[in-house]
């Protein structure tokens, strides 16, 4: 399996750090951080799968986008990336906001929160694994319907042509 490449926007430095060192513990993803959601951005043709995403980046830097503007730049440039809301905001408005407009969840910072997130990469993982499936399925399904069909057309022909017959000839 190739590793899991996820990305971890915040500008609290210590958060990211500490959300890396939790994901890593039992697992051997590959991880980059970013500051800004500038940055992020600039960065999204390493194709993450997964994007820890704060909703505020409240930089310094006047001009610089939110969370829900990178978020939906995110979802624009790269709409197979997951992307998890990673705030204090406690609001259910701001939940539900990001949400619609395509993140795939929204965790509060606070005490469970790192344990949060790493289900939440299990649970997206499993998404993905049952995603790759389906496809594969499907795939299975229409070459055996592609293989019923032409049996089926080759069987009529030779019925058409008289090399089969339903005449069970002499009967002795």
């Amino acid at each position: 399996m190739k590793d899991v490449n996820i990305f971890i926007v915040d500008d609290d430095k210590m958060q990211c750090e500490l959300l890396k060192d939790y994901l890593l513990k039992n697992h051997n993803y590959k991880i980059e951080i970013f500051n800004t959601g500038e940055d992020c951005l600039k960065n999204l043709d390493k194709d993450p799968e997964i994007i820890f995403l704060d909703y505020t980046l409240s930089t310094e830097n006047k001009n610089a986008k939110n969370g829900m503007e990178i978020l939906r730049a995110i979802k624009n440039r790269l709409p197979s990336a997951e992307v998890v809301m990673f705030t204090a905001q406690d609001r259910i408005e701001i939940a539900i906001d990001t949400l619609t407009h395509g993140a795939f969840d929204y965790i509060i910072k606070n005490e469970s929160a790192f344990h949060r997130a790493d289900n939440v990469v299990k649970n997206i993982l499993k998404k993905h694994k049952l995603e790759k499936d389906n496809r594969f399925y499907k795939r299975l399904l229409l070459v055996f319907g592609i293989i019923i069909g032409i049996i089926t057309v080759v069987a009529f022909t030779l019925y058409q042509t008289g090399h089969i017959t339903d005449n069970v000839g002499p009967q002795f």
